[in-house]
């Protein structure tokens, strides 16, 4: 990050200092063109990598929502096991006091048949003395014993109905035990996981801040270039031919009056911002003009060629000195029909125009200054 960051700002740098450097390169329009070509190609670049990085985003913010979706299942499996093992803890709870309960009433039962069986020892068998000293009778004596006898059985019976409930009991509290372990266990892993989750969020929006910032540097340095670029296209259009200007009336007595020079649709209007392309954002100084393959591009008026053919950046282009510092700009050609130094009449045919692939917008490009100035084209042509 930091090293792709030190990158980045070299190039906002260089942008910088070539565009307060620019003036020192006098007249010199090839010098100029191929600055100009170097700042596009730097740009193009600049416009991939943010591409590259807004691709990177979108796969990163969609991560993001899946990981978001994970642990909100994950937290909803958190919140059900934990709902089991409070009510697996409640059950474990029942069960042990009624086990308590039930030893307690066990231990009960026990002592009453220990009294039971001490009296009956007490009283001993039944015999002569029994009878002789006793103050009951013999069938009195009779009937004690065979009732101890049957308490005893009945105790019995008691007890091992309590054993039994009790083994039935242990066994449940082993059971609910174990059951509260496991689902512990399940509940220290769906938290140990959703933990996992929040460590793999966190460095996955570490990562978006770095896409943002890198996109950031990225736009900065294209701004720096088309800042840079646009005054060495000034410089451009201000510079003077080799051949004295042309002599004409300009254009302004035909306000209102000139023709388009194509037919074609108008696709981008002077003033207008755009909204794609590495020009995105910046005014159009001119007319966009969509066209046909192999449509005529002619003369909006007389005037005389400054310059004919390849412009870096521009494609094919024509400008022409109209006169009183009028000058209208035609690039974008597939090609050129007229040469340096050539005087055309109005509706003269100057190019061909096409599907020529251009580096930022599609169709004709067409512009009218005076002096250093744009002028909005549409004042300039006819009405219909």
């Amino acid at each position: 990050m930091m090293h792709k960051g030190k990158q980045l700002a070299a190039t906002v740098l260089a942008a910088v200092l070539f565009c307060a450097a620019w003036p020192s390169l006098g007249q010199d329009a090839g010098k100029v063109q191929i600055k100009i070509g170097q700042l596009r190609e730097e740009m193009a670049l600049q416009e991939e990598k943010l591409q590259q990085s807004t691709q990177e985003e979108v796969a990163v913010l969609d991560e993001l929502d899946k990981i978001s979706s994970k642990m909100e299942e994950q937290q909803e499996k958190i919140n059900l096991l934990q709902k089991q093992l409070e009510v697996q803890r409640q059950n474990l709870a029942k069960t042990q006091a009624v086990l308590n309960q039930t030893m307690q009433e066990r231990d009960k039962a026990l002592q009453h048949m220990l009294n039971r069986l001490r009296a009956f020892y007490m009283m001993g068998r039944l015999g002569v003395l029994n009878v002789t000293f006793s103050s009951k009778t013999l069938p009195e004596l009779m009937l004690m014993t065979d009732s101890f006898r049957s308490l005893a059985a009945y105790d019995r019976t008691v007890i091992e109905k309590y054993r039994e409930s009790l083994t039935a009991l242990k066994q449940a509290q082993t059971a609910h035990e174990l059951e509260e372990s496991l689902l512990e266990e399940l509940v220290r892993q769906a938290e140990e996981q959703q933990q996992a989750l929040t460590v793999l969020r966190t460095q996955r929006e570490e990562v978006l801040t770095r896409i943002k910032t890198e996109q950031g540097l990225y736009r900065l340095a294209m701004q720096e270039m088309r800042q840079a670029e646009a005054r060495l296209i000034r410089s451009l259009s201000q510079e003077e031919p080799d051949f004295p200007s042309y002599n004409g009336p300009g254009l302004l007595p035909f306000k209102g009056k000139l023709p388009l020079p194509t037919d074609g649709k108008i696709i981008h209007r002077f003033g207008e911002v755009l909204k794609e392309g590495l020009r995105k954002g910046e005014k159009v100084n001119g007319l966009h003009i969509a066209v046909q393959p192999e449509t005529e591009v002619r003369a909006v008026q007389k005037g005389l060629v400054i310059s004919a053919g390849y412009r870096r950046g521009y494609g094919n282009a024509v400008i022409i000195d109209h006169g009183q510092n009028w000058r209208t700009v035609t690039s974008r050609l597939d090609a050129v029909l007229v040469r340096e130094g050539e005087e055309v009449a109005q509706n003269q045919k100057i190019g061909i125009s096409g599907d020529l692939a251009t580096l930022y917008e599609p169709g004709l490009y067409f512009e009218i200054r005076h002096g250093s100035s744009p002028q909005n084209p549409l004042q300039w042509l006819k009405a219909n």
